[in-house]
Parts: C-alpha cells; sequence; structure tokens
C-alpha cells in the first residue's frame, strides 16, 4: 500500500541522524540562550521599558511646565504658597476645625 519502496539500511542511519539533527535544533531554537522563549521575553521587557518611558517623558514635561510656572506666574506661585506651605495673606479669615473628645 505504499507509493514509495522500502529505504535500504544504508540510508535508515542517516534519516536518524537527520532527524536527531533536526530534533535537536528545534529544541535549541525554542528553548536555547537565543531561542524563541528569550526572544518572546525580550519582547516584553522591551514593551515594558517603552511603557516606562512614556510615562517618564510624560513626567518630564509636566515638570517643565510646573517649572515655567514657577518662573512666570505669580499666582501660580501663590496658589503652590497656600496649598503646600499653608501660608495665607492679609486680610484671609482662617477656620480652624477642631474634633469634639468622644
Amino acid at each position: 500500500m505504499s507509493f514509495l519502496p522500502p529505504l535500504p539500511a544504508k540510508h535508515k542511519g542517516w534519516l536518524a541522524a537527520c532527524l536527531a539533527f533536526l530534533l535537536l535544533f528545534a529544541i535549541a531554537a525554542v528553548g536555547g540562550d537565543h531561542g524563541l522563549v528569550h526572544v518572546l521575553r525580550m519582547y516584553g521587557e522591551q514593551r515594558d521599558l517603552e511603557h516606562m518611558t512614556f510615562d517618564l517623558e510624560q513626567r518630564n514635561e509636566q515638570l517643565r511646565e510646573q517649572i515655567q510656572r514657577l518662573q512666570s506666574d505669580d499666582r501660580y506661585i501663590e496658589k503652590v504658597a497656600r496649598e503646600r506651605l499653608g501660608l495665607v495673606k492679609k486680610g484671609d479669615l482662617i477656620y480652624r476645625v477642631v474634633p469634639r473628645p468622644h
């Protein structure tokens, strides 16, 4: 029922060696030092680094804008001083909320 004649004994050894070589090559290609698993891991790491780079670039731009405003916008400086340092200016009415003892 076979379409091809059976292999001679001398070719069976070569066929087995070639199949073994292909099997070892496939294993090395998938799991070796520079194999598919390593490449996929590196792609994931690259994607993570690109996201981190994008986030850092966004943060740098925000900081540049804040520096620009601190150098040139007196109202912004006043707002920051009030929020972060709790400063008040003359004429402000200050409310203090004292919690009731239980």
